[in-house]
């Protein structure tokens, strides 16, 4: 909506100017907006995106102004108490945003501007703040002078010249790059980059994790040094609306975060990218709810910018509708440099059983890392589980050892020496005993990464073994610090879980393994095929970056799964062609939309209860709306049925169009709706 000031009614048209004010208060509004009164002071003077402090209640609280309009001055409204800012804290094309995810998502506006605005920046007292450098690499990255440009090859050229004439147009268009592991995706990017800052535009690369991608943060503040801004959790909230408000005022050309980068109050936007656009991660698990991908294809259309997609493993979703047309699909086939895409090993750990060899890591695995560490030369190993063992169980009485708050398996950390919920953090000593029999058999089973650190030491005294994982990554600089190991040739073998899977480039690397590719691929989500497809080959992918010959190792109980067998020949088409008919047969995204509404209680069956009329409110609803093309489906357990001692349903809505029946979805207390679920 425009941000222009509202003009004074005239006395005798009977209409006063009002605001609706998003207001920062957790009232359980559906819309989380209120009507109040523009005093005559300030009529002319407030506009959208304006700051306020208005009366709610028995208090007085702080909002933001999210539409301004004419209403009949017999209306009853609080005023308006105070104008915070001389100037709109949010741009327009931002509260235009802020409205798009809370209808969308249906969540309320002020849940969105928390998420939006970061609290330091929301606080009436404004303070100064030092910045500080934000992680070891990024601090050598600033340091250093520009990089010159590395010459693009022809299939890079040709993206980036296809790219650059929507850019020049001032096109609102949506491109996938699809570009193999090492194909030279970031250049790409570095090169649109110089283009529109060389035009006074402004860049916004999204990343899954900013700790995932330590080399790739690195190459744009050394290409681009004093231009970037970093967004990530590890700045503290002072820092964090440092950074924002450097951003807000210009000072920063580029902004490079995780999801909630898409909400930088960037003024001159002109190219977004999202770099490894199929990772989960980019969909924010707590209110909202939003997806950013989604959230920077609205965006794109308002601003008139790009949006590039780029991954070596597009989300199903997203091919489908390149294929289509909807998105222009530009391809990177080949490594940079012409180096060859790693060979891959499928290892059927039943064979291994069978032979009598239970160790985690397979005989083949074991001599591959061996010859690396003869040569020198560097071995990652992959478990996307960490801990040293997944359960612990009495051989007696059979009973797993679970979380009292929550319904999952406690896991063994051998560092802290406890058992730990991964879903709560609650922790409890390693039991001597049974619990429940009092028996003295009770042993530890399955595996995650700190058992196969351990089974790399024992097996190879000599090498020299690091660790990466959330255990591990306890501080700013952690995975920089073991990330600096590889690079410098201190550290032979890294462990590590998803943390290792993206955005590494080690020239020393030969050995790859998969320690077990099976824990993501039985989990009851309708993206776990393709999870394990993109996980497998971005491992992969860490392999064969330099000049020596590499090789990876997928260990698997399922050699025949379409996930693992397409990742053995790096085949995504392949994969995505069963795949796309597998969600065809049972009516999953791209063909339908989801919405999961949660109802979650401290008592069993009032959850059951609430859910159950909520399942049957919603078949009533489509049933009198005549919309038959959506179906519900449960109420059912959540795959976590207790969580933090709270018992979950799940009721499903399943079709298309399915703001069709928003007004019918439960809300309130103890319920969360999840749209468009990951």
């Amino acid at each position: 909506m425009p941000s222009i000031p509202l003009a004074i009614a005239a006395p005798d048209t009977g209409l006063r100017a009002v605001a609706q004010v998003a207001v920062e208060a957790r009232v359980g509004s559906q819309t989380g907006l209120f009507d109040y009164a523009v005093p005559d002071a300030l009529t002319g003077v407030i506009e959208v995106g304006h700051r306020v402090r208005v009366p709610f209640g028995k208090r007085t609280v702080t909002g933001f102004v999210y539409a301004l309009e004419q209403g009949p001055s017999v209306l009853e409204l609080k005023p308006i108490e105070a104008l915070l800012d001389a100037e709109p804290m949010l741009p327009p094309v931002l509260v235009e945003l802020a409205g798009f995810v809370a209808a969308h998502y249906l969540v309320p506006l002020d849940e969105v501007i928390r998420a939006i605005v970061p609290p330091r920046v929301r606080a009436v007292v404004r303070r100064t703040v030092k910045r500080r450098r934000q992680s070891r690499i990024l601090r050598q990255a600033s340091a250093a002078t520009a990089v010159e440009a590395v010459r693009l090859e022809p299939a890079q050229q040709a993206a980036a010249e296809r790219i650059a004439v929507s850019l020049a147009r001032h096109e609102a268009d949506v491109f996938l790059l699809h570009g193999v592991t090492g194909s030279g995706k970031t250049e790409v990017y570095l090169r649109l980059l110089e283009d529109i800052l060389a035009q006074g535009g402004q860049g916004l690369i999204l990343v899954p994790e900013i700790a995932l991608t330590p080399q790739t943060v690195a190459r744009f503040a050394a290409r681009f040094p004093g231009r970037l801004a970093v967004l990530h959790s590890s700045l503290t909230e002072a820092e964090r609306a440092a950074e924002w408000w450097r951003i807000r005022r210009g000072e920063a050309d580029i902004v490079i975060g995780p999801r909630a980068a898409v909400f930088a109050p960037l003024p001159r936007l002109r190219l977004i990218v999202i770099d490894e656009e199929e990772s989960s991660a980019f969909k924010q698990d707590r209110l909202p709810r939003y997806y950013a991908p989604s959230v920077a294809r609205w965006l794109a259309r308002k601003t008139h910018a790009v949006l590039v997609l780029g991954s070596a493993t597009p989300s199903v979703a997203t091919y489908a509708g390149a294929l289509s047309g909807r998105e222009h699909l530009l391809e990177l086939p080949h490594r940079a440099q012409g180096r060859p895409l790693p060979p891959v090993t499928v290892v059927d750990m039943r064979k291994e059983i069978a032979a009598q060899h239970f160790s985690p890591l397979s005989r083949d695995l074991q001599a591959a890392i061996a010859g690396s560490l003869e040569r020198r030369e560097q071995s990652i190993l992959f478990l996307n589980r960490r801990g040293l063992a997944t359960f612990v169980l009495c051989r007696d009485c059979g009973q797993v050892r679970e979380c009292p708050h929550c319904s999952v398996a406690l896991v063994y950390h051998a560092s802290l020496n406890r058992l730990q919920c991964h879903y709560c953090g609650s922790t409890e000593p390693m039991p001597r005993r049974c619990p429940a029999c009092g028996s003295r058999y009770i042993k530890s089973f399955g595996i995650g990464t700190e058992r196969v650190e351990q089974e790399v030491r024992s097996l190879l005294p000599a090498a020299r073994v690091v660790r990466l994982d959330r255990d591990v990554m306890k501080t700013v600089d952690a995975a920089d610090l073991v990330f600096e190991q590889m690079v410098s040739g201190e550290a032979d073998v890294l462990v590590g879980t998803q943390v290792v899977a993206k955005g590494l480039d080690l020239p020393r690397v030969t050995t790859v393994g998969v320690v077990n590719a099976d824990t993501s691929l039985h989990f009851p989500d309708y993206r776990s095929s393709e999870r394990t497809f993109s996980l497998l080959t971005q491992v992969a992918g860490r392999a064969g970056r330099g000049s020596q010959a590499s090789q990876v190792f997928i260990q698997t109980y399922n050699p025949d799964h379409p996930a693992i067998r397409h990742a053995q020949y790096h085949d995504y088409r392949g994969f995505y062609r069963e795949e796309l008919e597998i969600r065809r047969t049972y009516g999953f995204p791209p063909f339908k939309e989801l919405i999961v509404a949660t109802c979650s209680h401290r008592d069993e069956a009032r959850a059951e209860r609430d859910a159950k009329a909520a399942a049957e409110h919603l078949s009533a609803t489509i049933g009198v709306l005549n919309l038959g093309d959506i179906e519900v489906l449960g109420p059912s357990p959540a795959f976590v049925y207790r969580l933090k001692d709270e018992f979950r349903f799940e009721v499903t809505l399943k079709g298309t169009d399915l703001h069709r029946v928003a007004d019918g979805l439960p809300r309130g207390r103890g319920w969360s709706l999840d749209v468009d679920p990951m």
